[in-house]
């Protein structure tokens, strides 16, 4: 017999990420701004082409640059219950504004490998966004961090897309039914923690924003993957220094 969750996001919990960090002794100290990233895809290039300090955060490396006001959180796991033990103990340790990037499949033909989407709302089909906000379709971004994010993206002449996510918790269940439904309601790519981050961020009064870089197409029904091609290195790329520019000191 399952317990009514329906109204679990207004219960109080028993341990809470604040306890936690008390009784490791995390003394950590971040900035306000954090760039989570799930995926290995820009490890590499945050350790040798900017002057960060490296410190751990539960087990996960967290790079504070020097010359921009943020931090870089990864290797956390990946999914939204892994991205929520890792917002959750970040929020602890005074963390105010989220922008999550990572890889995303395409469900629609008109959107490449490559290409980068800014997120402008997510299906909620995991089990994490209902812990935090009144159970919905969709979890939402918050407004003006992706309005700055467009902005940067114009004023660099940068293309993207804009558009909502299919956020699923598992990576080997997309069927085709699921993804001929999404397509068909104009959701644009499919990944695994952007409903869960935009509800963490509403639970706590932070603010987070999304955009991904697409890996993998489905808009066809097949998987057809393009991980380790260089058009998505460039594409990461493009979104951390646009990301930078938005927390410049």
């Amino acid at each position: 017999m399952l317990f009514n969750k329906e109204k679990k996001y207004l219960l109080p919990p028993v341990s809470g990420a604040g306890n936690y960090v008390r009784h490791v002794k995390l003394r950590v100290k971040l900035p306000e701004n954090i760039i989570l990233c799930p995926v290995a895809g820009l490890t590499e290039t945050v350790e040798k082409k900017y002057k960060t300090k490296r410190v751990i955060v539960d087990g996960a490396p967290v790079y504070v640059f020097e010359k921009y006001n943020c931090a870089f959180a990864t290797g956390f796991g990946i999914g939204a219950p892994a991205l929520a033990c890792t917002m959750e103990i970040l929020i602890a340790l005074g963390a105010k504004n989220f922008i999550l990037t990572g890889y995303a499949g395409s469900l629609q033909k008109k959107i490449n490998a490559g290409d980068i989407v800014i997120c402008s709302g997510a299906v909620r089909d995991e089990g994490v966004s209902s812990c935090y906000i009144p159970p919905g379709h969709f979890s939402y971004p918050d407004k003006n961090l992706t309005a700055g994010l467009k902005s940067v993206f114009e004023k660099n002449k940068t293309a993207y897309h804009d558009g909502p996510t299919w956020t699923t918790d598992v990576i080997f269940r997309e069927t085709a039914e699921e993804i001929k439904h999404y397509q068909n309601a104009g959701i644009y790519t499919v990944e695994m923690e952007a409903a869960a981050a935009f509800a963490i961020a509403k639970h706590y009064k932070t603010k987070c924003a999304a955009l991904f870089a697409v890996s993998d197409i489905l808009a066809d029904m097949k998987w057809e993957p393009s991980f380790g091609h260089e058009k998505i290195s460039a594409a990461m790329k493009t979104i951390l220094k646009t990301i930078l520019e938005i927390f410049e000191k």
